[in-house]
């Protein structure tokens, strides 16, 4: 597709196999925005198809956007892939601009990237990265702009301090755990653990993303599988994490139910912030929205950090107001 030309930007609209994979990643990690989500070979592995925005600036890459166009009986949409927190756009670092200026430009991106993507969507719902500071041309453009929330938990080489601001009950699973005699494994094959998942059928995942995904982070040497195990090796609960410059990023859990009090899973996560070391700032536990997962990160003693989602919803007020439900 040729570059267009929109406020003295070139903006192109590109089909994945026409991203230069090295330039891409290396913005992603250069961006203020910049999360593994967003690099080619993790959405290569959960968001199959998908395309990116690049706008140019007097020939300099100042901003991407991946996206990936469902369409299913007629309708097309854009949601949010599998595993991947918060996406969005991703800036170039504005060093030295004055804030007016910075901001005057991110609306003219913003704006360029809008008038990029595809028209005639019924429904759209992204989620941006914490860092993306700039969503009013959304708001402008008719969209709905949602708060929600992950868990982050700062890093702290003093390990004892940060068990002691853990909730009570807990630290008391945790004790638990260790006196039923549970104990830590760190393995590089996630399939016990997604198998123990697929049998609880407690996930709307998309599981062949997972095991894809699980291969790249394997590939780029940045996934670990922890495993919690019994003296008779049944696998009480486990987490997938990675690692990204100075963070860990939970990405995956299980655990069995049957089996629950023993406190497995929080282990899992206690060990996951015990062995991260003093190169780890934050522990990125994800979060979520449902209250009683929420209480779950929250006890770990991390802090709500919000995050962007913008939502348009074209479809008639009747199937507007069903799927909103």
């Amino acid at each position: 597709m040729k570059p267009s030309k929109a406020q003295s930007f070139s903006v192109n609209n590109l089909e994945r196999d026409s991203l230069g994979d090295e330039t891409w990643n290396n913005f992603i990690a250069e961006s203020p925005q910049g999360v593994p989500y967003g690099c080619t070979w993790y959405l290569d592995a959960v968001w199959p198809e998908w395309k990116g925005i690049m706008v140019f600036s007097q020939q300099k890459l100042i901003a991407v956007m991946p996206f990936r166009v469902t369409r299913k009986f007629g309708i097309a949409y854009i949601f949010n892939p599998p595993l991947c927190q918060y996406l969005g756009i991703f800036f170039i670092p504005f060093e030295g601009k004055k804030t007016e200026q910075e901001l005057t430009l991110k609306k003219r991106v913003v704006n360029a990237i809008l008038g990029a993507l595809p028209k005639k969507l019924s429904l759209v719902i992204l989620n941006f990265a914490p860092e993306f500071d700039y969503p009013l041309p959304f708001f402008w453009s008719g969209y709905e702009l949602r708060t929600r929330y992950s868990y982050w938990l700062e890093n702290d080489a003093d390990k004892q301090k940060l068990f002691r601001h853990l909730n009570e009950r807990t630290r008391t699973y945790i004790h638990k755990a260790k006196k039923c005699g549970l104990k830590v494994v760190h393995t590089d094959n996630a399939g016990a653990l997604i198998q123990l998942s697929r049998k609880k059928d407690s996930y709307l995942l998309d599981y062949g993303a997972l095991e894809r995904l699980w291969v790249a982070l394997q590939t780029h040497k940045i996934g670990e599988t922890i495993e919690v195990r019994d003296e008779q090796d049944r696998l009480h609960a486990g987490l997938i994490y990675m690692r990204w410059g100075k963070k860990i990023i939970h990405l995956f859990s299980a655990s069995d139910p049957e089996v629950a009090q023993f406190g497995g899973m929080s282990l899992a996560v206690w060990h996951s912030i015990e062995q991260a070391g003093e190169d780890v700032e934050v522990i990125d536990f994800e979060g979520s929205m449902i209250e009683s997962i929420e209480h779950f990160f929250r006890s770990f003693g991390g802090k709500p950090i919000p995050y962007l989602q913008i939502r348009k919803n074209s479809f008639p007020k009747p199937f507007r107001w069903l799927l909103e439900k």
